[in-house]
């Protein structure tokens, strides 16, 4: 990648500043801490300038310090920065009264992937990286992703969409065991529950309910968990160095009944990961290609990470979800499958931070009054 440290500063040298905006009220916070401090390890200081800023479980922005971010993930704490002053509405997009040039949002699950903190920055005219307000909205939300990818002529697995217990009888009838259930917009694996027979059904509604209003059935197979990085402008032509792209394709192998928050991020031993997964080459090819089409489908720009199953027994593919801010942690796959594919993590980094600033630039040529 071309070393381009005055990408938009028009032909100085000066240096970006870049808020790294982490944390949040969701389940997915601590992930959230993790991430953001991976992130800020790879900023080049020779190209940025960074400011952090945390969002607590009460929901209140805080100036904070790398060093008080989590070198993994934890339990819960009672306070994000105790004593902390929370910042004003003024101030949270520059705590410490500097201008900020570009806002890496590092927030997983609800109320900062799903679209709320984007239509933040698009009202405060920030430039900002990652899927926009539809896209993040749509990536954050199964039912609509799954509806929309199927539209697009991806292969879906059956599934019902239920806003109240209920609305789930008959769901063993028309989908048979197992099942999983899962909240409807949440990340992380968060939630969710494996349904092996009739009587568990009803605690894995309570279950996901606690973290969602709309929960998301779905007919359970015995499949591998196929994962998939795309990087870029989707409007891009292909010769050029900003078109959407698909990563090398990886594997996760869980040691559990399934991929769950604790064998991603608590255990270990929880999971491998498999860089490059065991596929050949027809398979690979056609996990970039429904990645690809999935980015698109759902509006997606700057990074995604599609995920798939990938049936044991019939060898069908499908597509699960797509991940519109993929986790930064030292197991997270996104990196990993862009430092398979020869790009490390700090080339990522200004890749995204320069697509951002691309998509601002674009943006703020449209005309605004009649």
């Amino acid at each position: 990648m071309a070393n381009s440290r005055n990408w938009y500063n028009f032909g100085t040298l000066k240096k970006l500043r870049v808020l790294v905006l982490c944390g949040g009220k969701s389940a997915e916070r601590q992930v959230s801490l993790v991430s953001a401090r991976l992130v800020l390890a790879n900023l080049d200081p020779g190209k940025y300038d960074t400011e952090l800023v945390q969002i607590d479980a009460q929901g209140r922005w805080l100036c904070a310090e790398p060093k008080q971010l989590s070198t993994q993930v934890e339990a819960p704490s009672r306070s994000l920065i105790p004593g902390a002053k929370p910042l004003s509405a003024a101030q949270r997009l520059s705590p410490r009264g500097k201008a900020v040039d570009v806002v890496f949002p590092v927030l997983h699950g609800t109320l900062g992937e799903d679209g709320t903190v984007q239509g933040l920055l698009e009202v405060a005219g920030m430039p900002y990286v990652g899927c926009g307000v539809l896209g993040s909205a749509l990536g954050m939300d199964k039912d609509a992703s799954k509806r929309l990818a199927a539209a697009a002529g991806l292969p879906v697995l059956p599934y019902i969409t239920v806003t109240a217990p209920a609305q789930a009888a008959g769901a063993v009838e028309r989908l048979g065991l197992p099942l999983f259930v899962k909240p409807a917009r949440l990340g992380s694996s968060v939630g969710i529950s494996k349904v092996k027979n009739q009587a568990d059904l009803p605690r894995a509604l309570r279950e996901a309910f606690l973290y969602d209003d709309k929960v998301i059935i779905e007919k359970g197979v015995s499949a591998r968990e196929i994962e998939c990085a795309v990087l870029g402008d989707p409007q891009a032509p292909a010769s050029d160095k900003f078109a959407a792209r698909a990563s090398e394709i990886g594997e996760i192998t869980p040691n559990a009944e399934f991929y769950d928050y604790k064998a991603k991020y608590i255990d270990p031993d929880g999971a491998r990961l498999l860089i490059p997964a065991p596929l050949s080459p027809e398979t690979k090819a056609r996990v970039q290609e429904l990645a690809l089409l999935a980015f698109r489908a759902l509006d997606g720009y700057g990074m995604a990470r599609v995920d798939f199953l990938l049936d044991k027994k019939t060898g069908n593919l499908y597509f699960n979800e797509v991940n519109t801010i993929p986790g930064f942690t030292p197991a997270s796959m996104y990196p990993l499958l862009w430092k398979a594919s020869g790009l490390p993590t700090p080339q990522l980094i200004d890749r995204l931070i320069e697509l951002a600033l691309r998509r601002h630039k674009k943006r703020s040529r449209l005309k605004t009054t009649p």
